[in-house]
């Protein structure tokens, strides 16, 4: 690979899952260590404008992913979703593969047999998020040069509120396996 052929996203989703490649459903700790690491590795092998594009690809799925409907799907998983606790599952989000992401986007409550399955430790993955921006410091390469998209101002569709029947409505898997804690 060269910095003329950027990646694109069928090869964005290919190094997600190859960064998977170790994950134990038999652990129930240290999966996203070994992903995050793996990633770094998958990333450090590629060039600055591969990784540029890599990241500006992450970037655009993670602001894809700023919807209520999944803010509530995480504020359910998570017992409750700050800012940055949605800002932290949109990582993880993306970090579970292309399937799973696409699957969420089409239907929040599909999450409801990925968020409690064997091997996740949690549904937040802080870590992964800044993997890419990681590396190209490793690379010599300022960040600040290199902008993204702006940052949505609202998460898109319907905002509604967080009383019990609007998730067991809305939601039914997610509200009978994480709604009442």
């Amino acid at each position: 690979m060269n910095d003329e052929c950027a990646i694109n996203v069928e090869e964005f989703w290919r190094i997600v899952a190859e960064s998977r490649q170790d994950f134990d459903p038999g652990r129930r700790d240290g999966n996203m260590d070994r992903q995050a690491t793996r990633l770094a590795q998958l990333l450090s092998a590629s060039t600055v404008g591969e990784v540029i594009e890599f990241d500006r690809i992450f970037t655009e799925l993670f602001h894809r992913a700023y919807r209520w409907d999944l803010w509530r799907a995480a504020y359910l998983i998570e017992s409750g979703c700050s800012d940055d606790g949605f800002t932290d599952f949109r990582y993880w989000l993306i970090s579970m593969g292309r399937d799973v992401f696409e699957a969420a986007l089409a239907d929040p409550d599909s999450l409801a047999s990925v968020a409690a399955a064997p091997g996740i430790e949690v549904c937040a993955f802080e870590e992964f998020g800044s993997v890419p921006a990681s590396v190209l410091e490793q690379k010599g390469v300022n960040m600040d040069e290199h902008a993204v998209a702006p940052w949505p101002s609202e998460p898109v569709g319907e905002r509604w509120g967080e009383d019990d029947s609007e998730f067991a409505s809305r939601l039914p898997k997610l509200w009978a396996k994480f709604g009442k804690r």
